[in-house]
């Protein structure tokens, strides 16, 4: 074999590679340290069990002694490879092993609060205290055309006068291809559909006589409003699951403030001043 060749070999470039692996972990670890690692891998009964329940769950049967015996091995590998990835500091600068971490320290404060359960009167205190999130909205019925661009006012008058003849509105709503007709639809799905504003600008109109022009994410339009209904407050029995969900939200997210103020308390904490770093 040529010296080219051997140089070009992959089976070198592996064994280089290894070395400089072992070289770089042997510059990182401190005298001493690296035999004190644990340097055991240890899958207890209940871990092997939660592999051959997750083979199971996946393809319908038990795995075979042969199948479960390449799980194990499969789980220690994952573990060897991951402790050695820690002891050389591979997990320092990666965002996504950070997320991962942050997110995993986070589940583990915030867990209790997914059992915590209040007595009727806290649940209700906190519904009585939170009712726009429970509330219904309102709904509106309604009629609408569009104004072109460059419309004068005589001109919305003239529209005005036609609109008196039911005939003309399927006309004047055919250049739109919004729904002419709205019927019973919630306040924050017109909003949806015709923009940000649009159902609290025909809350105040008259009922079933044109108004307008009100204006939307797509232009100004006249509107005649046939039906309107008020938010209304569902009883808390018929709404308790989702106060319950809401109020354990809220509590972990207590749970997960006080956990961070509680954990910062260990450290000494030095941060630039906003405005500092901002200015540069």
């Amino acid at each position: 074999m040529t010296p080219r060749r051997i140089l070009t070999s992959p089976l070198l470039h592996f064994f280089v590679l290894g070395g400089l692996v072992f070289v770089l972990y042997g510059a990182m670890t401190p005298p001493g340290e690296g035999n004190a690692r644990e340097d055991t891998l240890i899958l207890s009964e209940p871990d092997a069990e939660r592999l051959a329940a997750q083979f199971s769950a996946t393809w319908m049967r038990k795995p075979t002694e042969t199948e479960l015996a390449g799980l194990m091995r499969d789980w220690a590998a994952e573990e060897a490879l991951v402790r050695e990835a820690l002891s050389l500091g591979l997990d320092r600068g990666d965002a996504m092993v950070r997320n991962r971490l942050r997110q995993k320290m986070l589940f583990i404060a915030e867990a209790p609060a997914a059992a915590m359960s209040p007595d009727e009167t806290e649940l209700s205190a906190y519904y009585e205290a939170n009712t726009e999130r429970f509330a219904r909205p309102g709904s509106l019925s309604f009629t609408q055309v569009p104004v072109p661009e460059e419309t004068t006012e005589e001109d919305v008058a003239a529209m005005f006068a036609a609109l008196e003849d039911d005939t003309a509105i399927a006309e004047m709503a055919r250049s739109s291809l919004l729904p002419a007709d709205i019927e019973g639809m919630a306040a924050p799905a017109v909003d949806r559909v015709f923009g940000t504003g649009f159902a609290a600008a025909l809350a105040d109109l008259p009922l079933k006589q044109w108004d307008g022009p009100v204006q939307s994410a797509y232009g100004r339009h006249l509107v005649r409003v046939t039906a309107r209904s008020a938010p209304t407050l569902p009883p808390l029995g018929s709404v308790r699951d989702t106060v319950l969900s809401d109020w354990r939200a809220e509590e972990a997210r207590k749970i997960r403030e006080a956990f961070i103020d509680a954990l910062l308390e260990r450290y000494k904490v030095e941060l630039p001043a906003p405005a500092e770093v901002l200015a540069r």
